[in-house]
């Protein structure tokens, strides 16, 4: 679901999630992040990417991410996996 726009080598629509959890929002490497998402003032720890994922465009109206992960269980296992993806 999540590789459909983003790409281990940032060579996807939506920027490299390698390093993401801890990390700022909108300070990625080598993506042009939309004015909304670098002026959210989030850090993406497992809770801040849990309602994000629930809903990206309520938590930061103007963000380009269209994609939801309405499951719990789901959402809970993308944001493990997404923890062990390294800078």
């Amino acid at each position: 679901m999540c590789t459909m726009c983003h790409a281990d080598d940032g060579d996807g629509q939506g920027p490299s999630l390698n390093g993401v959890v801890g990390r700022k929002a909108g300070t990625g490497p080598n993506f042009a992040y939309t004015d909304a998402l670098k002026a959210s003032n989030l850090t993406w720890t497992p809770a801040a990417l849990d309602t994000f994922l629930q809903g990206p465009m309520q938590m930061v109206p103007g963000t380009a991410m269209p994609q939801t992960v309405p499951d719990a269980a789901q959402r809970a296992d993308v944001i493990a996996y997404l923890a062990t993806l390294k800078p």
